[in-house]
């Protein structure tokens, strides 16, 4: 283990990007017999999908003993860091594992990220350290789970694959579907960006996942005109919904419900058991649809939000 800082005085303390050596497994074993269950598999899930790699795992050790553990994380082996996750410490609601985040906002930069978030639970006790580490309150989401989206209503849609369009007609009915959303990190980014450069940079990220093509679906009325689009994905070692948006014009007539269970179809063929989507808090009609589509609320979250120079 190769510490970044240590204190003599007192209780010892080395912050430490644990895997940057030839000890990377004894670290990890040393790792799981201390963390809890839960965070043990998530870490073991993401880096079995390589969603973290060894250098980007961070433990603080005190006396001899672990004392803080985090990991930096990315939506696929493709991407940069864009995530913070705490996988172990007390949350104390100061800021004692403050050098720990430092370190790990440091190691994010280096990597090429420009953005970093952490979400964490509602009244978390780790907002203080979060806040101390110059995060700010970005968005709060509602995280849904699914057994198998239903649609009960027969509609006069049919789906085909994405790929049957040329990338200009998808960058325009992601652009098209995202107007007047209530979620406002697409918001944010339609406004900094631009429209057509959001829709453009939303695609990337989900080329940028694990996925099957024939998940991707666009909806169609009898006459052919595209009315909504769907992009599950694998991201964060999760099946979930990456985007899902219905053109103003049509929206209130169960095309959500439909493109959901539209790709949850192509999806199940390939043993997938469970689909979860992501919400914004304050994107009723998203809820509604979710929820019509027998998704089942799991967690309400705080997400936080760093830029990096």
């Amino acid at each position: 283990m190769k510490p970044s800082a240590s204190n003599g005085k007192g209780n010892l303390r080395l912050i430490i990007g644990c895997m940057e050596n030839d000890n990377s497994q004894s670290d990890l074993q040393s790792l799981r017999s201390t963390i809890s269950g839960s965070a043990w598999h998530r870490l073991s899930t993401l880096l079995e999908f390589s969603c973290t790699k060894p250098e980007w795992i961070f433990l603080e050790i005190k006396d001899g003993a672990l004392a803080g553990a985090l990991a930096l994380v990315a939506p696929s082996k493709f991407n940069v860091p864009v995530e913070i996750v705490r996988l172990h410490g007390e949350p104390e609601g100061g800021t004692s594992a403050l050098p720990l985040f430092q370190r790990a906002i440091k190691k994010a930069g280096l990597c090429g990220t420009r953005e970093l978030y952490c979400t964490i639970s509602e009244n978390s006790a780790d907002a203080a350290i979060i806040s101390e580490a110059q995060f700010r309150p970005w968005r709060k989401i509602v995280r849904f789970e699914s057994a198998g989206p239903i649609n009960r209503a027969v509609q006069p849609y049919r789906s085909v694959e994405v790929n049957l369009f040329t990338r200009a007609e998808i960058i325009a009915l992601i652009e098209n579907t995202s107007e007047h959303s209530r979620d406002s990190q697409i918001n944010y980014y339609r406004r900094r960006l631009g429209t057509m450069a959001d829709a453009n940079l939303t695609l990337q990220m989900m080329e940028s996942t694990n996925y099957d093509p024939s998940w991707w679906r666009v909806a169609l009325d009898a006459g052919g005109n595209t009315l909504g689009i769907i992009f599950p994905v694998v991201a964060f070692a999760v099946l979930t919904v990456g985007f899902i948006g219905v053109i103003p014009e049509c929206r209130g007539r169960n095309i959500a419900s439909f493109l959901l269970a539209e790709a949850w179809t192509f999806i199940k063929q390939q043993g997938h058991v469970t689909l979860s989507a992501e919400a914004d808090e304050r994107s009723v009609a998203m809820h509604r649809a979710l929820t019509k589509s027998q998704f089942n609320p799991r967690s309400q979250k705080q997400e936080w939000r760093l830029e990096l120079p």
